[in-house]
């Protein structure tokens, strides 16, 4: 049975097209099952396929595993010459008709890979999805059914061949909005305009196999031992998705040298040294789980100052991953040791050369997009060719910059080190003398915890006042108003915004600290229905932490105008009888 969506659009052709070049490149947007595709054939032809014999065929013509491709490919050559199409390789006509066929790549390493075979015809602005996979594979990645997307009278239509409502309740919902977005959409950010690939500078066939490997040789022992108070789910896989770029880029040579500026956890030159590169790591401060590693693993407690950064010349390669004020001194690190020395760099805070916060100069483009466009210009302007690639970590700020080559001759290099210079210098100089505001060593709590608790009580007391004033108290409990959180924000004193701002950053902050009274979410806050001990057992029950209830005071129980609205044996807080 034929099921047929479709909706007016603005876009045109040329945007049509592009939209389905980003659903075939890029799959794992819209199929969260899916770390991304490796694109196994593609011809273009200069013959309509409309013949049903080749459709007829596909049923025979499936692919179990890549080993299979060979073999896949020379029956679909047989099929393909017995519709005497002309190769657009033979002629020199523009294809009308380009076959793909694409290995849809699981994101979870143990699952069973998935075979399509898509046939994007140009006269007729259509594009058709054929699962080419044999039924034995029982491959979940992505629909068993054949499904098209075409553009017709400024419509674009999803037709599907199936009563399968699953998958297709997901082509509707979730794959057609998003083409129709890429097809409407403007152009995009700077660093999005240059990085419109990931892993551009590498092989991401090979990145897929590789992180994979070293996935699975550390990464679930390294969550297990996890020490540290940040998220090891986050940062346990994105170092060993740096890492696994960076052996790639560097070509598994065991004898590259690196320096790690700002080595944090210090688990990246971990994942490095024992992959059999040589190299150091330093910071500011010592983390914890440092004494973890093993002693071939070198790590530094050291401040890095502008009167130094001739010790970390030495390596080859120069690293700054998330190295915050450092940022842009890694090119300057690099300048110093030779003309051979190279970089990598991926920004996440925006800083300048002296230290301070960096300002968006730019206010058309977004603060992270400007300082990427201010890092790359101050690289280039110290001699490097440098290169921008997005890489694949958990993170919203994944554009790296790379550079493995100087952009002039070697008999400048002398030149260019006295540019740099000069240019540190007019930099770091204020009130003629030359300054640089280092990282301190011990880390300053910033989570309200040092703001007076008169304060914080005061606060809390005026927002939940504000959110239940004028709501129905008679009857049912009542979490009161939603507001925007700039509306709460007019409700506290300036003075006492400040001291949370230089503290905690801020009033979000000290909302999301109290979440057993208030919910946050996109910008507005509301009170929150109190949670039972069941409720916590749940939420808890997937996790090896102790949990402990009814320990503290209900806020609710002697705060809100109508108490607490559970029993005093299923809230999750203690009620005191006052």
């Amino acid at each position: 049975m034929d099921i047929i969506f479709e909706t007016i659009s603005k876009c045109t052709v040329e945007d049509f097209w592009k939209s389905i070049h980003i659903l075939i490149s890029k799959p794992h947007v819209v199929n969260k099952r899916l770390w991304g595709c490796k694109i196994l054939i593609n011809m273009e032809y200069n013959k309509n396929l409309s013949n049903s014999f080749f459709y007829k065929s596909l049923d025979d013509l499936k692919i179990n595993n890549s080993c299979a491709v060979t073999q896949f490919y020379e029956r679909l050559m047989i099929t393909l010459d017995q519709l005497n199409l002309e190769n657009k390789l033979e002629t020199n006509l523009n294809s009308t008709l380009e076959c793909l066929v694409i290995e849809l790549l699981p994101k979870n390493y143990d699952e069973n890979h998935a075979y399509q075979f898509i046939v994007i015809d140009k006269e007729k602005v259509t594009v058709t999805f054929y699962d080419i996979t044999v039924s034995d594979n029982n491959q979940i990645l992505c629909p068993n059914f054949t499904y098209c997307f075409s553009y017709k009278s400024n419509k674009l239509i999803l037709k599907a061949f199936s009563e399968n409502s699953k998958s297709i309740s997901w082509l509707k919902e979730c794959v057609f909005p998003q083409v129709i977005k890429w097809a409407e959409e403007p152009e995009l950010d700077l660093h999005k305009k240059n990085c419109k690939d990931s892993l551009s500078l590498i092989c991401s066939d090979k990145f897929y196999d590789k992180y994979n490997e070293l996935k699975i040789k550390y990464g679930k022992a390294l969550v297990k031992i996890w020490p540290e108070c940040t998220d090891p789910s986050k940062f346990v896989y994105e170092d060993i998705s740096i890492a696994t770029y960076l052996l790639l880029l560097w070509g598994n040579t065991s004898n590259t040298t690196f320096v790690d500026v700002g080595c944090g956890n210090g688990l990246l030159v971990y994942i490095l040294t024992m992959e059999g590169c040589i190299g150091l790591g330093v910071d500011v401060r010592k983390r914890g789980i440092w004494d973890m590693y093993p002693n071939n693993v070198k790590l530094e407690e050291k401040t890095i100052t502008p009167g130094n950064i001739k010790d970390l010349s030495k390596y080859e390669w120069i690293i700054g991953n998330h190295s915050d004020e450092l940022t842009p001194w890694i090119p300057v690190i690099a300048a110093q040791g030779s003309y051979n020395n190279k970089f990598f760099l991926l920004p996440c805070c925006a800083f300048n050369l002296n230290g301070t916060k960096y300002k968006r100069r730019d206010s058309s483009k977004s603060q992270y997009a400007d300082y990427l466009e201010y890092i790359k210009s101050l690289c280039e302007d110290f001699g490097f060719d440098v290169k921008l690639d997005r890489l694949k970590i958990p993170s919203t700020k994944r554009i790296c910059l790379v550079s493995e080559n100087r952009s002039y001759q070697a008999e400048e290099y002398e030149k260019y080190c006295y540019f740099i210079q000069d240019t540190l210098n007019i930099a770091l100089r204020i009130n003629n003398n030359l300054n640089f505001k280092a990282r301190e060593k011990v880390e300053k709590v910033r989570n309200c915890t040092q703001v007076d608790k008169d304060i914080l009580e005061w606060i809390v007391q005026c927002i939940a006042k504000y959110l239940i004033q004028g709501c129905e108290l008679e009857r049912a409990w009542s979490s009161g108003k939603e507001v925007e959180i700039a509306e709460v924000i007019k409700l506290i004193p300036e003075n006492m915004l400040k001291n949370l701002k230089s503290e905690c950053g801020g009033l979000q902050t000290l909302l999301r600290n109290n979440h057993h009274i208030f919910k946050v979410i996109k910008g507005k806050v509301q009170i929150r229905y109190p949670k039972s001990i069941e409720e916590v057992k749940k939420t808890m029950k997937h996790t090896k932490k102790a949990f402990k209830v009814q320990v503290k005071r209900c806020w609710f129980y002697d705060n809100h105008p109508q108490g607490c609205p559970l029993s005093d044996d299923s809230c999750s807080f203690l009620h005191f009888v006052k």
